[in-house]
């Protein structure tokens, strides 16, 4: 015999459907507003969560360091959380600057980059990380002029006296060199590619040994931060030649490289922000936002001045625009001199 439900069956089927249907669709739209709201969150309000670790590829006590210090204590008051300077000097910066390219990408890890970050690995041929594509911009903090000096004994008081006397007497002239792949060897070797003179360079280790070879005469001419020169300057010790950049106040009677028909040699030493490459880029906005204001503030301005430093903020891709272009400038130089770190 055939089994027969009753049509009174189907309705309440239906209607358990029906309402199951219902406490299954209000559950997922209850529930939707909160994956969107954590989907949407943006990760840089709360951001940074604990202490910001800022790598600084130099010793401590160096212009690097200094304004490292200068401007982490600010971002610091700004921002609610410590910025601990971390000195990571040694093999040209490399060490430090792997640290960062390695790091989690939260912003709480920063490298405080100065020009060894370009240089360096021009000089070595291979470096553990990508000078470009393991690490993201965030600002330009500042950069230093760079000022040609020479021994106040040396019979020339111009670039183009100086130019004259090292053509008449070739490798003759000595040039202090303040540590192999820094900027001020890049300078010497534009010039003496830009002028046609050769003048042979004695390596030092630091700007401080150079310049004190300098006074006495072991060497004729170097390059050093005009804050460094300046009592010898005034004592009659030391004769500046050229500055790269503007005209530096402490010295208005230096003219500049530009004025000097020498455009080139301002390859001035700078420092700027950089993170890992994955970082989110609203806390690479917010980081770049509190390093602008940080440094419009007017004790900031009066302390990196004093250091010999002109502030020089920018766009995350003005600087990443800046890296690039060094890396192929001075890889030309590089290549040109056949420079290489030892």
């Amino acid at each position: 015999m055939l089994h027969y439900d009753p049509p009174s069956a189907f309705p309440e089927s239906a209607h358990t459907m029906a309402r199951n249907f219902l406490i299954a669709a209000a559950l997922i739209a209850a529930h939707v507003p909160v994956a969107a709201q954590a989907q949407s969150k943006d990760p840089a309000a709360d951001y940074p969560s604990r202490s910001v670790r800022v790598i600084v590829t130099a010793t401590t006590g160096g212009s690097t360091d200094i304004v490292a210090r200068i401007v982490g204590m600010k971002l610091a008051a700004a921002l609610g959380q410590q910025f601990i300077v971390d000195n990571r000097p040694g093999a040209g910066g490399i060490i430090g600057t792997e640290a960062v390219a390695n790091a989690n990408p939260d912003g709480h890890t920063l490298l405080f980059a100065w020009a060894n970050h370009v240089i360096t690995p021009l000089l070595v041929g291979k470096v553990p990380y990508d000078t470009v594509r393991d690490f993201a911009p965030v600002s330009m903090v500042a950069y230093q002029p760079l000022l040609l000096i020479v021994n106040g004994t040396l019979p020339v008081s111009s670039v183009k006296e100086l130019v004259a006397l090292a053509k008449s007497k070739p490798d003759q002239l000595r040039e202090g060199v303040a540590g192999v792949g820094g900027v001020g060897q890049i300078a010497g070797e534009i010039f003496k590619l830009e002028t046609g003179s050769k003048i042979t360079a004695i390596n030092y280790k630091g700007a401080g040994p150079a310049q004190l070879a300098l006074l006495q005469n072991e060497v004729q001419l170097t390059y050093v931060s005009p804050v460094s020169a300046i009592g010898d300057i005034k004592a009659g010790r030391i004769k500046a030649l050229g500055i790269s950049g503007q005209r530096f106040a402490l010295l208005p009677d230096v003219p500049t490289f530009n004025e000097l028909g020498l455009p080139n040699l301002n390859v001035n030493p700078w420092q700027g922000v950089l993170v890992p490459a994955k970082t989110p880029r609203p806390i690479i906005a917010k980081l770049h936002d509190t390093i602008v204001t940080v440094l419009g503030q007017p004790d900031v301005i009066e302390r990196l001045v004093a250091t010999g430093s002109v502030i020089q903020s920018s766009t995350p891709e003005e600087l990443g625009a800046k890296i690039r272009k060094d890396i192929d400038y001075f890889g030309r130089i590089v290549k040109s001199a056949n420079i290489k770190l030892e």
